[in-house]
């Protein structure tokens, strides 16, 4: 339970660019993470026909992971560098 404590206090004491850029990308993420999910199932899955949409979808499931990631990074690098500057 303190470990939750903690994670709540940190994200309260957390700077409003950081918080931003989390919100966005996870939003990001989401969002072409849904639109994969309909893409594979428009697609009709791995056949002649829909190969290409199976391809995008595929290659958008991964952008979302690749968004979360470069965004949870930048946003600990700004956080850290805001907390340096108090």
């Amino acid at each position: 339970m303190t470990k939750l404590k903690h994670f709540t206090k940190s994200l309260n004491q957390m700077a409003d660019n950081t918080y931003r850029i989390l919100r966005s990308t996870l939003f990001l993420s989401c969002t072409t993470t849904f639109c994969a999910l309909i893409l594979f199932l428009a697609s009709g899955g791995l056949t002649i026909r829909g190969f290409e949409a199976y391809m995008i979808a595929k290659e958008l499931l991964a952008l979302g992971s690749v968004t979360l990631l470069l965004g949870t990074i930048a946003a600990l690098v700004i956080e850290d560098m805001a907390r340096k500057r108090k």
